[in-house]
């Protein structure tokens, strides 16, 4: 693939991700970064220019965040749509980061999966899932906005729970470095898989062969990453990637029903390598897997090693389908039973008197009490599909 890849970070996490990115920005001059957020704090600290930032709802929110509302998210993001329209018109491929749960990105899930599929921009999302320590709510939240607004419109989405880090990491690390780990990986595997479609030279894929993975299903991903020298042991490689703290443990290759590996390094790697590494990885993997594997060379990677798994579980077999208008039932007349019994059930309204309300001054709007039901003050007729 020629041309740019824009790579979006959407709301706290997507904007901490593309801090990591725009930190390395200058050995990558095919990627285009932008970050969008309510809060101009988080915008700032990304370090982009402020031609590839954009304060949503900035004349309302004035900058101070959503406050996890996710209402005002989707509020925000929906007036900047003509904004995000040219933002991203030029865009050939796009990747869309963010972490959902809280106000931006859950909100921004709202708007912008469906904005992206109208200017029909081959499109990735890769999307957190919130800790379970955030509680339900944040999470059915999250989980919602996926089932209703993402799964049913975007191209390819990989969801990522922050819970794998409990799969490794000890109960004594710090929050803050457990955020700082989650944002780092995803950083990673964002930048193996946008370098894989740019300059697969010595294995290519597409991003067809990308999408073909998903095929819009419901999962569950980890990502795992494996980093050394390029004169390294490729064992090593291998074994770091299995204990990454996004992968959920060594077993999460092995029980995966697909997975992406991506291999990147520098002008020196040969085909002997790289087939060496990707054979034991390979290794890992159950015997039914759908497996994708990609490997490119460049000179920004020049004495080091990438490897990274993408590994896939989908939650149902069936693919998530767009949504589609219904269509009418066709008329049936009252009584009729050739369609089955049509007969709506009589709701169990019964008399009442006024209870404890028995002696007190009434509440009245003008002959009505009331204190009385409506349907017994209006003697309402229910029609049940037969009288």
């Amino acid at each position: 693939m020629s041309g740019k890849i824009t790579i979006l970070g959407l709301g706290g996490a997507g904007c901490r991700i593309i801090r990591r990115l725009a930190a390395d920005a200058e050995r990558f001059p095919d990627l285009r970064l932008l970050a969008v957020d309510t809060d101009e704090r988080s915008l700032a600290e990304t370090g982009l220019p402020e031609e590839n930032r954009l304060l949503a709802g900035s004349n309302w929110r004035n900058g101070r965040g959503c406050s996890g509302n996710e209402i005002d998210g989707q509020r925000a993001m929906a007036k900047e749509r003509p904004v995000l329209e040219r933002l991203l018109a030029d865009s050939e491929v796009l990747m869309v980061l963010g972490g959902l749960g809280r106000g931006t990105a859950t909100g921004g899930m709202m708007v912008l999966p469906s904005l992206v599929a109208k200017l029909k921009i081959p499109s990735v999302f890769l999307l957190t899932l919130p800790f379970s320590m955030e509680g339900h709510t944040i999470r059915r939240r999250a989980e919602q906005v996926l089932n209703d607004d993402v799964f049913p419109v975007a191209e390819a989405v990989a969801v990522i729970p922050n819970d794998l880090l409990f799969s490794t990491l000890e109960a004594s690390t710090s929050l803050e470095k457990a955020f700082d780990l989650a944002d780092t990986e995803m950083a990673r595997t964002a930048l193996a898989l946008t370098q894989v479609l740019l300059a697969g030279n010595l294995l290519n894929s597409s991003f067809d062969d990308l999408t073909a993975v998903f095929k819009r299903k419901k999962n569950i991903c980890g990502i795992g990453i494996g980093i050394a020298a390029a004169d390294g042991d490729p064992s090593a490689v291998v074994e770091q990637l299995l204990y990454s703290p996004l992968l959920g443990g060594p077993s999460r290759l092995a029980d995966a029903n697909a997975v992406v590996l991506s291999l990147l390094g520098g002008p020196e790697l040969s085909l002997g390598t790289g087939k060496g590494i990707l054979d034991l990885a390979s290794r890992q993997l159950g015997e039914n897997a759908q497996v994708l594997v990609a490997a490119a060379t460049s000179p920004q990677w020049a004495g080091q090693l990438q490897l990274t798994a993408l590994a896939v579980k989908f939650q149902e077999e069936e693919a998530v389908s767009r949504p589609v208008a219904r269509k009418p039932r066709s008329a049936v007349s009252r009584g009729s039973s050739s369609a089955g019994d049509m007969t709506q059930p009589t709701l169990p309204f019964t008399q009442m008197d006024k209870g404890i309300m028995v002696g007190t001054i009434p509440v009245s709007w003008g002959a009505e009490d009331l204190d009385v039901p409506t349907f017994q003050r209006r003697n309402a007729v229910i029609d049940n599909g037969r009288e």
